[in-house]
């Protein structure tokens, strides 16, 4: 049984422009709990240099809480919400030219200046061929075996592009919130197979073992904010979207499917943060809107330039009490310059080509 009403929760959106607000907010908290992952537990570890206030918080707030990796996947895990809720949006109303033009350059100029800062930067551990260099262009480096990865982050990257390569080929169905369920089948059948085709398609299996996190965020799009499942449905879809990601954990991930090292925690916290935050009216700051904008700049820039930052700092012997803020602006900075020269031009071009489309 399908709601018939259509209307946003209060406070979801904003009224001058039709801006999910509290989207920005989550944003935010998402990259910079990804950049407190990296830049203050696991590279001063590495260096051998632990930061005091990030084991507090491991010991006092994320242990007890039973939240894994440093708030690292909890970022993670609000990014793939985020996007499963904001792409139902976009897919609802974009034909299918319009949607893959915007999503394709929405992430691939950026993706491929990473991979060129990062090669520039004498990161990779191998040096690649010009094939390898494409497919990590491409993304594509991600599904092929043995995987040559020259930007560590984007791991990340190609599940969102193998969920928008779904909705693009469910737009027949754009209006219809039971697309969900063509989600899940495919992910459960994937991890199902994921044996029987080969190396590659055991890499596309782990990839789809994370997609029902994406749907979880396209459940409360269709469920709680457009209100076009009833309770029932939208509960339904819920456990499914949980079973199928429990079910990828077992059969592909184990380690992350124990109470102690569990991804399943932290998506739930996540999860629960979203609809709160959802339901709440919250004030349009600046600032907000600035750290949502460049975002996505700074989940990429972070660990090219302030993950060596603060390396070279640490080496130096500044104090990480210094080289972390210092690193983690840096980083900021960096994606201030590729949102302004990079991801600007290229949605001002998306926006071009997709007129009247």
């Amino acid at each position: 049984m399908v709601a018939a009403k259509d209307s946003p929760e209060p406070g979801s959106r904003s009224e001058s422009e039709g801006r999910y607000v509290f989207l920005d907010y989550l944003r935010t908290v998402a990259a910079w709990l990804v950049v407190w992952d990296h830049l203050a537990n696991i590279v001063p570890e590495a260096l051998g240099h632990p930061f005091i206030p990030a084991h507090w918080v491991r010991d006092n707030i994320t242990g007890p809480l039973g939240v894994i990796q440093d708030f690292g996947w909890f970022g993670v895990a609000l990014f793939f919400l985020i996007s499963g809720f904001i792409i139902s949006d976009r897919a609802a109303v974009e034909s299918p030219y319009k949607f893959i033009v915007r999503r394709v350059l929405r992430i691939y100029p950026m993706v491929i200046l990473a991979v060129l800062l990062s090669m520039a930067l004498g990161l990779p551990t191998v040096r690649p061929t010009l094939g390898q260099v494409l497919l990590n262009f491409s993304l594509i480096n991600y599904l092929i075996a043995p995987q040559v990865v020259l930007l560590g982050v984007a791991w990340t990257l190609i599940i969102e592009v193998v969920f928008y390569a779904i909705t693009a080929l469910t737009q027949f169905m754009r209006r219809s919130p039971h697309r969900i369920a063509l989600n899940l089948v495919f992910s459960a059948l994937v991890i199902w197979k994921r044996g029987a085709f080969g190396p590659d398609f055991a890499l596309l299996a782990t990839v789809a073992s994370y997609l029902p996190v994406l749907v979880m965020g396209q459940i409360v799009y269709w469920w709680l904010e457009k209100k076009r499942l009833s309770w029932i449905w939208g509960f339904a879809y819920l456990a499914a979207a949980c079973a199928v990601f429990l079910y990828g954990l077992r059969a592909i991930q184990p380690g992350f499917l124990v109470v102690t090292n569990s991804y399943f925690i932290s998506v739930a916290y996540a999860f629960l943060l979203f609809v709160a935050l959802m339901h709440i009216k919250l004030p349009q700051w600046p600032i907000v809107r600035f750290l949502s904008d460049t975002s996505y700049s700074v989940y990429l820039m972070h660990g090219l330039v302030g993950w060596q930052l603060l390396i070279v700092l640490t080496q130096h012997h500044l104090p990480l009490t210094f080289g972390i803020p210092l690193s983690a602006a840096a980083s900021l900075a960096a994606a201030c310059v590729t949102f302004w020269l990079v991801e600007k031009p290229t949605q001002r071009l998306a926006r071009i080509l997709t007129r009247n489309r």
